[in-house]
């Protein structure tokens, strides 16, 4: 009744009360399959379902993990004592490429773990504390498939180690999905599932990094 007529009534009281509320809900569940499996009410989901925002995960979203990562290293610098904290160019890979299936959290987790571990090592009274692979300790199991965790001294390209910071990452992500595109002969529905994103992001991605979509098949 709150939330279909706006009405709510007391235990015990016979007089219904209007109350003027808005209804924000938050989950990480799909609610519609949660509704066929019967481990939902479908007359509450469909209450609250007026106007749904879709949040997409951390490994949909381009640039975010590297945004998100310049946000909680400089939080860290002030929380632990530490001058000033960066990623090295191969940790920034690493972020890029991982599945995130703890997302934002996980993210911050792993930051903190790596930025103790890196301040310990190199002492948090130095003028800059790198942050490299083997501090972020991520599972093998949670990158995409057909990958393997970069490493300090994975081979690169040449257009990795000059241009911005930006430009480096623009570069790794054109490689890796080239990659892909080859191992799965240009069909862009199965990179997408090897790269464990969504088609329509993908096709963003590749427009963004000048990747030629036309030559590849869906």
């Amino acid at each position: 009744r709150a939330l279909q007529n706006g009405e709510i009534q007391r235990v015990g009281s016979d007089e219904a009360i209007s109350v003027d509320v808005r209804i924000i809900a938050a989950t990480n569940r799909n609610l519609q399959q949660e509704v066929a499996a019967g481990r939902f009410r479908s007359d509450l989901y469909h209450r609250l379902r007026v106007y749904p925002l879709p949040v997409p995960p951390l490994r949909e979203r381009d640039r975010d993990a590297e945004l998100l990562a310049g946000f909680f290293l400089e939080r860290f610098q002030h929380k632990f004592g530490i001058h000033r904290l960066r990623l090295t160019r191969d940790a920034t890979r690493l972020l890029a490429s991982y599945d995130w299936p703890g997302n934002v959290r996980e993210l911050e987790h792993t930051l903190s773990r790596a930025a103790l571990k890196a301040s310990r090592e190199q002492g948090a009274t130095t003028s800059i504390v790198s942050i490299a692979p083997d501090h972020l300790d991520l599972p093998r199991e949670s990158f995409p498939r057909n990958t393997s965790p970069p490493r300090s001294a994975t081979p690169a390209t040449t257009s990795h180690d000059t241009g911005s910071f930006r430009e480096r990452v623009d570069a790794y992500q054109r490689q890796l999905i080239l990659e892909q595109l080859r191992l799965h002969a240009g069909n862009l529905a199965a990179t997408a599932r090897a790269l464990h994103l969504d088609r329509s992001n993908l096709a963003r991605t590749m427009r963004r990094l000048n990747i030629d979509e036309q030559n590849h098949t869906s």
